[in-house]
């Protein structure tokens, strides 16, 4: 994981632990001391590809972090993310 990733990832978990939603892009470019959205939305796009987060389909910040902080991830999301990546992946 480049700094930049990391940088990212630990902007996110900071704010979710302490909203309980994900940020949005652009909370994140002021988190990170970014500049660009651009920038922060293409790490973003790395961390799920990674598995670092998850899509949730059909909500608003619909990132989660994997691990033990899904306790608000319903089932179905999960199983919505895992045929998205089945397909995905072939």
């Amino acid at each position: 994981m480049t700094p930049e990733m990391q940088e990212t990832l630990d902007a996110f978990l900071t704010y979710f632990e302490a909203h309980g939603v994900a940020p949005t892009v652009r909370e994140l470019t002021v988190l990170t001391g970014r500049r660009s959205p651009a920038r922060v939305h293409l790490r973003l796009h790395e961390l799920v590809e990674r598995g670092h987060l998850i899509r949730l389909p059909g909500k608003n910040r619909n990132l989660a972090p994997v691990g033990p902080n899904l306790r608000g991830v319903t089932s179905s999301d999960l199983r919505a993310e895992l045929a998205r990546r089945e397909a995905r992946n072939g």
